[in-house]
């Protein structure tokens, strides 16, 4: 009887950048920093937004001048010391108390009237009064201190990026604004909807709020259900920790607690960037239907994880099979591998049909027909065909297995976030 095996193939080389997985502190601190890593795609695992190399300095150089009007090192530090001592929570505030003042001075025009004319005014502070009274029950008990002080994080990032500040400078200045931060919430969620709520509150000026709303709430939400929730938020910022082990190997194995018939679980940082996967025989009475329920519990949501089928293992050094994989970001891939290559069939291709949140199963269904000049084969996902494809020159393997890929090192989280999916057949 054969035994089920296990392949890794790396896709790609690591970094030439000196990498060091970050401490729980600092993952913490970067964290902070979620909304608006995801609305750049930066890095969520190094003090770097991205790449250390020049297109990386000058994208951050470009993004400082243009949005936030700096250009020099003191003009970064200039910003970083108003955002923690005014910023738009110190305006958001003013828009408070002439609020409660109106509602104390009730139908008495003139003490309206008083209110008003006490308070200099322009359109932008005049469009945030506006959203702000319109929305009173969402923004009387809120400081929207988390914007400025979340975006102080960055902008240590991006200043590290562009060069401004140094990796210890920055890490001290993060630090300092986290110790400032960890009190004042008492969770991810109250933190990031602080943080929301006054990125809605600075769009509000130039009414483009609606937009924004829907650009950011996805965004948010995403988060909670990410890795935001996979972080405590109680965690001892002062904690000095040399690292967490990585697991020595890959594991697939059964999980144990009964989620799904096999799991695979690593934190191994030899893997990054990398496919790993496991084949068997198909457990499918019908030899030309392919199917597994998969999900995803943790790890990078642009990385995919489902199934391989029509496996052909005669050479143990060239493995052959077609891979059909998905996405928690609501993509799916479907590509054959031969002579240690793949070839692309279908391409990420967003689908509504993928449930796309952690914690959600998903079946991936794949049909075959043979036929005289080959085959062609059906793709479902949860039941919706997404894409039909032939092959003049089809696999001639029957195996079918777990497929999952591992995420670059600056994406995934590891040591302190694993890579964590399950599948059921």
């Amino acid at each position: 009887m054969k035994k089920s095996v296990i392949f890794v193939a790396c896709l790609v080389l690591c970094n030439s950048i000196l990498f060091a997985e970050l401490t729980k502190p600092q993952l913490w601190a970067i964290s902070l920093t979620g909304i608006m890593t995801e609305i750049n795609n930066s890095n969520r695992n190094a003090l770097y937004a991205s790449t250390m190399d020049e297109r990386g300095r000058n994208t951050w150089l470009t993004t400082l001048s243009r949005d936030w009007g700096i250009a020099t090192r003191a003009e970064l530090f200039q910003t970083l010391d108003s955002l923690e001592t005014g910023g738009h929570a110190a305006s958001f505030r003013e828009i408070q108390e002439i609020i409660r003042e109106l509602l104390k001075a009730g139908d008495n025009s003139a003490a309206v009237s008083a209110v008003f004319n006490r308070y200099e005014w322009d359109e932008t502070k005049y469009n945030r009064f506006m959203f702000v009274a319109a929305n009173w029950n969402e923004y009387e008990y809120l400081t929207i201190k988390a914007w400025d002080l979340g975006r102080s994080i960055s902008l240590c990032r991006w200043g590290y990026n562009a060069g401004f500040i140094t990796e210890d400078e920055a890490w001290t200045r993060i630090f300092r604004i986290a110790k400032i931060i960890q009190p004042l919430y008492r969770s991810w969620e109250e933190y990031g909807y602080d943080y929301f709520m006054g990125r809605i509150f600075w769009a509000s000026g130039f009414e483009e709020e609606v937009s924004y709303i829907e650009w950011t709430e996805p965004i948010y939400r995403k988060l909670m259900n990410g890795y935001w929730s996979w972080i405590d938020w109680n965690i001892d910022l002062d904690m000095k920790e040399m690292g967490v082990p990585p697991v020595s190997n890959i594991s697939f194995s059964r999980p144990d607690d009964n989620d799904g018939a096999m799991r695979f679980l690593t934190i191994d940082p030899d893997f990054y960037s990398s496919y790993t996967w496991r084949y068997m025989s198909n457990p499918n009475t019908n030899p030309n239907v392919y199917e597994c329920r998969v999900k995803k519990i943790s790890g990078d949501d642009s990385s995919g994880f489902g199934m391989i089928f029509c496996v052909d293992d005669s050479d143990s050094s060239n493995v052959s099979f077609y891979m059909f994989i998905i996405a928690v970001d609501g993509t799916f891939l479907l590509q054959k591998r031969t002579l240690n290559t793949f070839t692309g069939i279908a391409g990420w291709t967003n689908s509504s049909s993928i449930k796309t949140e952690y914690n959600a199963y998903n079946t991936l269904r794949i049909e075959r027909t043979d036929n005289g000049s080959g085959a062609s084969f059906r793709a479902f996902i949860n039941g919706d065909l997404v894409v039909n494809f032939t092959d003049d020159n089809p696999l001639k393997g029957t195996r079918t297995g777990q497929i999952v890929e591992i995420g670059g090192m600056e994406m995934e989280q590891f040591p302190h976030i694993p890579v964590d999916v399950r599948f059921y057949y």
